[in-house]
Formats: structure tokens, sequence, C-alpha cells
């Protein structure tokens, strides 16, 4: 194991020459018996500990330990200051500047020997879980990019209808799901459109969601009404979320010409709105959320959906629920609200309106869960 290297700075060599006989058989060793000879050591080749004394002509500790703060190659190398001073408004400045410890002298060897050995200890585990923070992130980023590239790009196009949607995790990743399957992808079916939200947040929902996706489409291709596809898809859904703790709401609706098929398991129902009417009317489902029941059964439900100008819209939970700074949460009649204002216009447009509406009306609140909104609408 390579041993840690340690930079003794003191303008006094028989102080050098104690420490040194001290450390030498456990660390390596670089001595400076100035500050300027110090700050040159340290930024060619930065130590894994430095100990400085305080009392030093031109320049003493207290202006290194500024300078090694202040430079980007040496501002986490912890020092120590070896010093004969002890009042209590010596150390406070002392740490003020940086400094994980102090040291009095006359030096005692056991002293000195345990709080080293406790400082390159903090060091390298301050450095192990930067280390794992970094990797962390760049697995993070990579997940974000599989599951960006997993959402629709563009939405499909259907012979009288636009199609929009959008998820917006509220991590790096996010735990809504949000696909689109094509006639020709859903067994011949009409438009399929899923929308889920695995319990919880982060990387663990993302690889559940996936899990999810995988699932769907592979079920998706056979024959069979959507609570025959949902039911399917739930006992394969228990086994990748076996043990885990964690379950599934799941909506996964079908436009068909002139009419609309559904099937709502724990989830958010979807909208119908009529604003020829000043109307919207809850596609509620009937069934439990995925992932918990190997034996339960989803039923499907359909409405008409003839008229143009006819909006239907599907969103998770963080819609509904995103809270603004006095904790109150956007709701359901918000968002029926803000659909019937904004009906008129395109698909996409009442898309962005929509998410608009809930971003201004969280303000300086965090998002604290991933955003997914589906828009169709029906123009002939």
């Amino acid at each position: 194991m390579t041993k840690s290297r340690i930079l003794i700075v003191d303008d006094t060599p028989a102080n050098i020459k104690i420490l040194a006989d001290l450390l030498r058989k456990d660390y390596l060793l670089s001595v400076a018996t100035s500050g300027r000879d110090a700050l040159g050591i340290a930024r060619e080749d930065p130590p894994d500990l430095v100990l400085l004394d305080i009392m030093m002509p031109e320049m003493d500790g207290y202006e290194v330990c500024r300078h090694l703060r202040a430079d980007a190659l040496t501002r986490d190398v912890p020092v120590i200051f070896i010093t004969a001073m002890s009042d209590v408004d010596d150390e406070t400045k002392g740490f003020s500047l940086g400094a994980v410890d102090y040291i009095t002298k006359p030096i005692r060897p056991p002293i000195v020997q345990a709080r080293v050995a406790a400082q390159l200890e903090l060091a390298l585990a301050r450095k192990t879980l930067a280390d794992q923070n970094r990797i962390l992130s760049e697995s993070l980023a990579m997940a974000a990019d599989v599951q960006r590239s997993m959402l629709p790009k563009i939405p499909p196009s259907l012979l009288g209808f636009q199609v929009a949607g959008r998820m917006i995790p509220c991590d790096a990743v996010g735990g809504d799901y949000l696909d689109f399957l094509p006639s020709e992808e859903f067994s011949g079916r009409g438009l399929g459109i899923a929308v889920g939200d695995v319990s919880g947040h982060g990387p663990a929902s993302a690889l559940l969601m996936t899990a999810a996706r995988a699932c769907l489409r592979m079920r998706a291709t056979r024959p069979g009404d959507l609570g025959e596809v949902v039911a399917d898809m739930n006992r394969h859904m228990i086994d990748d979320l076996g043990g885990t703790e964690r379950f599934m709401t799941f909506y996964l609706l079908e436009v068909r010409s002139d009419c609309v098929a559904w099937v709502g398991a724990g989830h958010e129902p979807a909208l119908l709105v009529d604003p020829g009417r000043g109307e919207t009317v809850d596609l509620k489902g009937d069934g439990p959320f995925l992932g918990l029941d190997p034996d339960a059964s989803y039923r499907e439900h359909q409405a008409p959906f003839r008229e143009p100008g006819q909006v239907l819209t599907l969103c998770t939970d963080g819609i509904t629920e995103a809270f603004n700074s006095e904790g109150e949460p956007f709701g359901r009649n918000r968002l029926k609200e803000s659909l019937l204002r904004h009906a008129s216009q395109d698909a996409t447009a009442i898309l962005e309106s929509v998410m608009a509406d809930v971003i201004g009306f969280r303000g300086d609140a965090p998002q604290k869960d991933d955003l997914t909104l589906v828009v169709v609408k029906r123009i002939g």
C-alpha cells in the first residue's frame, strides 16, 4: 500500500527533526523552512497532509493556510497547525481559515501520531466519497440518457387527432412512465397511450419503469382486450417488483376512431374535456396497483370520443400534487380549469399551457415529483 505523504513546514530545523524522526517510519515526508517554499512544494505535488508551524518570518502559518485554501490544487489538503500558542482566539482563527486540527508544543509523540493518523483517515474517506459521488453522477447521467432515449421522440400521427406528451423528471432519472403504441405495435388496435408511476423516484424507480415498459411492449403485440393486457403485465411486474416493496400505478388508454377505451390500475383518472359544454368527465378505472397481487383482474371501460374539439388528457399525480410554497396542491379542479381555459389551442399548445400553469402555481417551491402529461385532441 502506498504511504501517505506529509509536508512538514517549520522555520526551526530542530522542530522539523523531531517531527521527521517521529513520522518517517510510517509516512513519506517533505520539508520546508518557509511559507513560500511550502507553497511551492505543495503546488508542485500536493501532499496528503500538511503539518504547519504558525510563527514563521515573512509569511506566517495563517497566511500559508489561506493560500493553500485559495488554490484549487491544494484546497482539499488537510492542515494541522503546530504551535506554542494555546489561546482560544488563536485556535478559532486557524479553524476559520480551514485548519482541521491543532497540535501544541512541546510535542507529545502519541498525540501527534494519533491526530495525524485520524486526519489522514478522514481525508481518505472524503476522497473515496468524492470519487464515489463522481462515479454515481456519471452513472446517473448515463441512466438519464438511456431513459430519455426510451421516451417518445415525436407523438405518433393519428388521422383526426392531435397528440402531445411530455415527462419532466424531478431527479436525474424519473419513475414516471410514458409511452405511445401505434396500431402496428398494438396488435392492430387503435393508438395506445400508457402512463404509469412507480412508487418513489430516482434510479430504483427508473429501473422498474424500464421493466414495465418492456413488459407492456412484449404483451401489446398479442391479441386480447385491454384488461387482459394489463393483467398479464401485472403478473410479469410481480416478478420484477417482488421484494422491493414498490408498486406501480398504471393507466392504459386506447384511442379508437369514435371512442376511447381504458384500464386504470390505481392511477389518476384520465379527463375527457368538452369545451363547448364547459364540462370535464373523469374516466375512472377500478383495478388495483400493479405489482401487488398476481391474481388481480382488470376491466376495460369505454366512452364516446367523437366530437371535434374534445380533449382527452392523462397525467401522473406529480401534476395534481404539485405543491406551492404554502403547501397547497395544484389539484384536479385547477387542472380541469386549466384544460377548459386552453382547450381551444392545438394539443401541443394545450400541453405547454397546462405545464406552465402548474409550474407557475408551484412558484419557488421545489419540484418534488416527476411531471407527466399527455393531451389528445379530436380535430375531425
